[in-house]
């Protein structure tokens, strides 16, 4: 926000992010609120690949999604299954990443399924 002329509210913003970054940390905040808080990242993940899913087979095609990040997303998911369960063992943060995996799972899936097909413009052109 500097460069836009901005610097009060972006100091602003840092500061109150801070702040309740340090009251969600503390034990002020009772382990149910910051398991609530941890649960509501589910559906953002969800709605958000899905809707991804669904553009992409609109288009019946995956435009300019790098392969390279998809396939690292979906490595990476699978590995965060892993480790949440070696080092914390909590079922609701590995769940989180179960469910993560089979979204990034099925953007892959789409990635391989249309490597070769091209936007509808580009094949009429060629033609």
């Amino acid at each position: 926000m500097h460069f836009r002329g901005q610097t009060v509210k972006g100091v602003a913003f840092l500061a109150c992010y801070a702040l309740i970054l340090m009251v969600l940390l503390s034990p002020l905040v009772p382990l149910a609120v910051v398991t609530l808080l941890q649960a509501s990242n589910v559906p953002a993940v969800v709605v958000g690949k899905l809707l991804q899913a669904a553009t992409n087979y609109q288009n019946g095609h995956t435009g300019q999604l790098s392969a390279i990040t998809v396939f690292l997303l979906f490595g990476g998911s699978l590995a965060r299954i892993f480790t949440s369960i070696q080092e914390t063992g909590d079922p609701l943060m590995a769940g989180v990443f179960v469910i993560s995996s089979l979204c990034n799972g099925l953007i892959a899936a789409q990635v391989l399924f249309y490597w070769n097909s091209k936007p509808p413009d580009k094949q009429k052109k060629e033609q």
